[in-house]
């Protein structure tokens, strides 16, 4: 999270994270001047309003919360992952982070943390705080997580996203990773993740693993500050910044187990100091969705792990749901036939699927499977054999295309003892009363081949 932006030169009134003392006192001293302001809890406005009526939850709750994102810049989102889910979660991510972190110590090389976790603002001196990259190939107890946040029907962060996106699902996800706080984290300076542009860049969702207390350092925000007089402010740098901090309100987020803030990238926030003697670990997991909308540099690095493709929120849900399908087929991990993040599981289940159709009979996958044999693609090797075969079964239920490639074969020898210009004017010819694409001119000009061939006989 905030990976290179507080170092960037090219971000007015940046931080320089290398100076980590230097960060710990800017810290303590936006602390103070915050105090100085109301201080809030975030959602709290919310709870106290009337809600006589459960119906229409979803949509409702889901336009509600858009407009409150559109409004404040940040939304509490209540009960959107189950306690049972969060807290077996958490433990793993602890577990990954302290592999991780065992990893590091044992390779060589600068850079080799860079494999496990993403650069944070105010890491600290003693590993307090770390930002951890998660994978999802082979992680299915993180994909069910995940499917429960993004796919389960009943959910609302899907929905609030969508609302927020004006109900597209088009967003791509552009961060997976866990933030982690130890006791004795320092608090963060109050920053954005993106500087100011028109649209919001990104939507980030921290999602809490456990309760959230005001020892364990929770993340502040100021409300209504994504707009471009209040980063005019902060890039005032100390003035404006202090008498922002000075003046505005602010909210924390003391989440309980399953609850999640959802913010534009745009909105001043930080990481509060986890109290060393009271605190304790404070996990959370968080993503990052890009409007496709903002056409401007995102400003930072996303923390996710490479080989992580940008796919849609459709897409992600699409796979999270096809990951969900195989618990209930499967007692355990162990047992998983398919990984719908493994490129190559996906890439042998689509192989599968196509030969599977193609057998049963279904045209379009017997020329699928024909094209892919005849080019070496879809991971199937060239056999021109095989390419024929299954385009004669294409061709023979009508399929205009595969009339035309099996014609071609034919005129070509491809795939077959000999040329048969006979065989390849018949197809052309069916092919063309389709009106296939060229199949016309191709016809006439292999009936001009035959008549020339009888001549010179």
């Amino acid at each position: 999270m905030t990976n290179n932006i507080m170092s960037s030169s090219s971000f007015a009134g940046a931080f320089d994270v290398g100076q980590m003392d230097a960060l710990e006192q800017r810290g303590e001293l936006e602390a103070s001047l915050m105090q100085q302001a109301t201080v809030g809890v975030l959602g709290e406005e919310g709870k106290k309003k009337n809600s006589k009526k459960k119906q229409k939850e979803k949509k409702q709750k889901a336009s509600l919360a858009a407009r409150t994102l559109f409004q404040d810049g940040v939304v509490q989102l209540n009960g959107i992952l189950s306690d049972t889910t969060a807290a077996s979660l958490r433990e793993e991510i602890l577990e990954r982070r302290d592999a991780a972190y065992a990893a590091v110590e044992s390779e060589s090389g600068e850079d080799e943390w860079r494999k496990y976790f993403a650069d944070v603002l105010l890491k600290g001196h003693r590993n307090q705080r770390c930002d951890l990259l998660l994978p999802l190939k082979g992680w299915h107890s993180l994909q069910l997580a995940l499917h429960e946040l993004l796919a389960a029907k009943s959910n609302l962060l899907p929905s609030t996203l969508m609302a927020a996106l004006g109900g597209n699902d088009d967003a791509t996800l552009y961060e997976l990773s866990a933030l982690i706080s130890e006791p004795g984290s320092s608090r963060q300076p109050v920053h954005p993740d993106n500087p100011h542009q028109e649209e919001p860049p990104l939507f980030t969702v921290f999602v809490a693993l456990q309760d959230i207390t005001t020892d364990m350092g929770p993340t502040s925000f100021i409300p209504r500050s994504h707009n471009a007089e209040a980063h005019a402010a902060y890039n005032d740098v100390p003035q404006g910044r202090d008498d922002l901090l000075r003046n505005k309100k602010s909210v924390v987020a003391l989440l309980k187990a399953g609850d999640a803030s959802l913010f534009d990238s745009r909105s001043l926030h930080c990481g509060g100091a986890n109290d060393a003697a009271m605190g304790a670990t404070r996990v959370l997991l968080y993503m990052s969705f890009r409007n496709p909308r903002a056409t401007e540099p995102i400003g930072n690095v996303g923390s996710i792990m490479p080989d992580i493709p940008r796919m849609t929120l459709a897409e992600f849900r699409t796979k999270l749901a096809a990951a969900s399908a195989q618990s209930s087929d499967c007692k355990d991990d162990v047992d998983l036939p398919f990984d719908p993040f493994d490129d190559e599981q996906e890439k042998k289940k689509a192989m599968g699927d196509l030969y599977l159709n193609a057998k049963g009979g279904d045209a379009l996958a017997q020329l699928q499977l024909g094209t892919n044999y005849y080019l070496g693609e879809g991971g199937f090797e060239t056999d021109l054999a095989e390419s024929v075969r299954w385009f004669e079964l294409a061709a023979a239920q009508g399929n205009a295309r595969a009339q035309f490639n099996l014609g071609f074969c034919f005129s070509t020898g491809q795939g077959m003892p000999q040329r048969d210009l006979q065989r390849a004017a018949e197809l052309f010819r069916l092919a063309s009363e389709q009106n296939h694409p060229g199949g016309k001119e191709v016809y006439e000009e292999t009936l001009r081949e035959l008549e020339q061939v009888r001549e010179d006989q």
